[in-house]
């Protein structure tokens, strides 16, 4: 029996630049800053491998995650954009890993169960699908590629890169529907970290 190699790539080099200072992935959230949050929540999941990309405030970032990531990459180019982090990403993994899973830094919201779900997912399609959630059948994240897609993910120029590969290959997809808006609330301002802030605090997920 194959034994499969899940990894997840989390990314959490941007500058908040919608948000401005202080630096959104070390607002605190339950006690903890945000990035703390959600590492801890992908760390839970059937994973084997995580890596963490950093950039702006690297030192801070570094500082607020907990112990036990496998890699943490410092992505010098953060400036150019999410892709460049990507890139960063899915050159530090193991070479033998079947897929990978691209995390954002500011949803704090994703709950393990949701990890797994995906994940489940794509090894009961032989790891050889696009996986994503849906929210109101639209597509959200966090969205998990095979191997295969790997080299032309890193072959993108711009900061569109992944965006197009699930365009390109959309007959190669699966969504999964979720009740949950967990897949689809980030934190871009100081009112979506408000409603996340209190969302968490009434335990409810709409």
């Amino acid at each position: 029996m194959q034994i499969l190699k899940l990894s997840a790539i989390i990314l959490a080099a941007g500058g908040s630049r919608r948000m401005g200072d202080p630096n959104k992935l070390l607002l605190q959230l339950d006690g903890k800053p945000m990035i703390y949050s959600v590492c801890k929540t992908v760390m839970e999941a059937k994973i084997n491998q995580l890596i963490l990309v950093t950039g702006h405030d690297r030192f801070a970032i570094e500082d607020a995650v907990p112990k036990g990531i496998d890699n943490i990459m410092f992505n010098k180019d953060w400036k150019r954009g999410m892709m460049s982090s990507i890139s960063v990403g899915l050159s530090a993994l193991d070479i033998d890993v079947d897929g990978t899973m691209i995390i954002l830094g500011d949803m704090p919201l994703i709950r393990t169960n949701t990890i797994n779900l995906l994940f489940n997912e794509f090894k009961k399609n032989k790891c050889d699908k696009i996986i994503f959630p849906l929210y109101i059948e639209e597509q959200a994240n966090p969205v998990i590629f095979p191997k295969k897609y790997f080299s032309e993910i890193l072959d993108f120029k711009g900061d569109v890169g992944c965006k197009k590969i699930i365009k390109k290959y959309h007959k190669d997809t699966i969504g999964i529907s979720l009740n949950s808006d967990e897949v689809v609330v980030d934190c871009d301002t100081m009112d979506d970290y408000f409603l996340i802030e209190k969302k968490l605090q009434n335990n409810v997920q709409t």
